[in-house]
């Protein structure tokens, strides 16, 4: 009994650790809420300098939702559905005001954890970077003649974007976790103010706070967690011996 009171635990810990098998497609997956704020770049724009007056007179509200599945704890695809406004003006007397609808897939990789394979901090950084498309709907004001002349322009086909960001979290249990992170945007062309003035590429930023949920699996037969595990734990009684 001595002896197999002795190897017993071993026992148990190794399959804890290595009796899993690999995670599944199912397996490792997240999902992201944010609010936050997306901001203009381009020819209707004062403040691009001006980082108070950028957020406070040429950025919109904004929301999205990320879908990401971990390959593993550096690793993570992702798609995301993003919806904002954009406004700006110049010293001419043109401004303008749009709304976007964004949908997109981007790789991510977990800086901290790429660096340092043995990390269990709770905190992390990320950096990612994709391509997407998106429509929009834009009204111009121009008072440049001294009377107000209103253009809108509505995209009816889905324009492509380019993007790259870095955010940091924060997680708070297995299941949750606080993001912050911001992302600039390359829109494959000029036209989200309705003005076009030099044939150059419109930029916009998104900057967001959000609340991540961590799901172990998509299958619920699955015990996969994603620090521990549940599987092999001893059950407090040793197998018994039949005699003969």
């Amino acid at each position: 009994m001595s002896l197999a009171a002795l190897f017993a635990p071993s026992t148990c810990f190794s399959q804890s650790w290595g009796g899993r098998g690999k995670p599944s497609f199912w397996d490792k997956w997240t999902i992201n809420g944010n609010v936050g704020l997306t901001s203009f770049f381009g020819d209707l724009s004062l403040y691009d300098s001006d980082i108070t007056g950028k957020l406070t007179k040429e950025s919109a509200p904004a929301l999205s939702a990320i879908l990401t599945k971990r390959f593993s704890d550096k690793i993570g695809i992702s798609g995301q559905l993003l919806y904002g406004g954009l406004k700006g003006e110049n010293a001419s007397g043109m401004s303008f005001e749009a709304n976007i609808v964004e949908y997109n897939f981007h790789g991510r990789i977990e800086l901290i954890n790429l660096i340092s394979p043995n990390n269990l901090s709770n905190f992390g950084i990320e950096a990612y970077a994709g391509v997407g498309q998106f429509i929009f709907k834009v009204t111009q004001w121009d008072m440049r003649d001294g009377e107000s002349a209103v253009n809108e322009h509505f995209t009816g086909v889905p324009e492509f974007v380019y993007f790259a960001g870095a955010g940091i979290y924060y997680n708070i249990s297995d299941k949750i976790g606080f993001t912050a992170d911001m992302a600039l945007r390359q829109a494959q062309n000029d036209k989200l103010d309705d003005f076009n003035k030099n044939e150059n590429f419109d930029y916009y930023t998104h900057l967001a706070f959000g609340v991540t949920y961590y799901i172990d699996s998509f299958k619920k037969s699955n015990g996969f967690s994603r620090g521990r595990s549940t599987r092999g734990k001893p059950s407090g009684r040793l197998p018994m011996r039949r005699r003969r």
